[in-house]
């Protein structure tokens, strides 16, 4: 009777999910690319019956850092959580993220020789990891082929320095009159909160935003400031529209009314399924050196689970990043496979076959940089974004924007 009783209950264990671990996950992928966080994270819920993740959405990773915080401060925060690569720092700074190389040493199942060079020293702080590189991304020239073509230009050859870029966006930029307003412009080159879009122009005018220990803040240099000068000259030329947000401008070129300009890897694939024309993506154009920024997020456990939640979310992480389903977050959205083993995968050849222009972003990994790192980064980039966006409205001139800039973001960094 009570060999009955306990396979009774141990039935109803299996059954009704009970001692199951429940896992929160916290991510900050939404539009396009939430249905694919969820039918991940709903394939690895039906894989296996002893762990279920329950993925919630939490808005833009700046959000997700807001949230994450309060929840912390309250003890109510995830199990796992989406982080970007630059906020880490915020959170390995006060202990709130495990730190992976006892999990990674004791499991032969995963390597971090096998994660890409460059994606690996993204979720490293102080020699340590604290994350799993999952939604990393590179910053491409997106463009339009038919306007290339149209404008007498070969779509198979976009430009491969500012100069070509400039004499490109001449040729694309249509006006009805001299003194009009361009009814189609050549290039978009906005930037949105994150600084991300100014980063890489910066240095591939050969200088430095910040010192290598983050101590002090670089970016009034010549370099830095000769690089806003020109930035700030394709919208005074008038071949990029200059009172355009991010998004609006964003919005234009999948209308078809710009033809090119600098966006997120992570977006090929929403861009290919959204717009009416035939979409080219290439390296961001050259200057002094050839260089491009890495961007995206990483997958972290958070400090303080129980051994029981930690196993658990260590398996849902490996299973995140595994071959095929690094390879399958590829071709859903443009967001890097993390593995070597999946770039020198066949199914990979046969994805760029589908979808050739996931190939570019791949291409441009040996000369990728990771995005600058600081607790207060979040503080800092607002600092540069403002600076930068009030040369942009006439406001002040570039050198002047960027040292009082300088003076302020060291305050933070220091």
């Amino acid at each position: 009777m009570k060999r009955y009783i306990v396979s009774v209950f141990l039935l109803l264990l299996v059954f009704t999910g009970i001692g199951k671990v429940t896992l929160t996950f916290w991510h900050s992928m939404s539009d396009y690319q939430k249905p694919i966080i969820d039918r991940l994270v709903n394939d690895f819920n039906r894989s296996q019956n002893e762990i279920t993740v329950k993925a919630i959405f939490q808005g833009s990773y700046d959000d997700t850092v807001t949230k994450l915080k309060a929840a912390l401060l309250t003890g109510k925060g995830p199990d796992v959580s989406m982080i970007n690569i630059e906020h880490l720092q915020i959170f390995t700074k006060d202990g709130s993220l495990l730190d992976l190389t006892e999990l990674l040493a004791n499991d032969p199942a995963i390597s971090p020789e096998d994660f890409v060079d460059n994606f690996w020293t993204t979720i490293i702080r102080d020699g340590k990891p604290y994350a799993l590189p999952f939604n990393i991304s590179a910053l491409m020239l997106f463009y339009n082929k038919d306007h290339f073509r149209a404008a007498g230009l070969d779509p198979d050859k976009p430009p491969r320095t500012w100069e070509e870029m400039e004499e490109y966006a001449r040729k694309l930029t249509i006006k009805k009159a001299s003194d009009s307003r361009p009814s189609q412009y050549g290039l978009l080159w906005g930037v949105d909160a994150m600084f991300y879009q100014f980063e890489p122009l910066v240095w591939q005018n050969g200088g430095e935003i910040f010192n290598e220990d983050m101590t002090e803040c670089l970016i009034n240099s010549a370099e830095g400031i000769e690089a806003l000068e020109r930035w700030q000259s394709w919208f005074l030329e008038g071949l990029s529209p200059i009172d355009l947000t991010i998004d609006e401008g964003i919005q234009s070129f999948t209308m078809g009314k710009i033809s090119m300009g600098p966006m997120t890897s992570g977006g090929i694939r929403y861009a290919l399924e959204n717009i009416p024309w035939d979409l080219g993506v290439a390296p961001l154009p050259q200057n002094k050196q050839r260089t491009t920024t890495l961007g995206g997020a990483s997958l972290s456990i958070m400090s303080g689970l129980s051994e029981e939640k930690v196993k658990a979310a260590w398996t849902f992480l490996k299973w995140m990043v595994s071959e095929k389903n690094t390879l399958f977050w590829y071709e859903g959205t443009g967001y890097m496979p993390v593995k070597k083993s999946a770039m020198e995968s066949l199914e990979i050849q046969l994805i760029w076959q589908r979808f050739p222009q996931l190939k570019a972003p791949i291409e441009s990994i040996e000369f990728a940089r990771p995005r600058p790192v600081h607790t207060n980064i979040i503080e800092i980039r607002n600092i540069l974004y403002d600076s930068i966006e009030q040369v942009r409205k006439g406001v002040t001139e570039p050198e002047k924007a960027f040292n009082e800039a300088v003076e302020k973001v060291n305050g933070l960094l220091k």
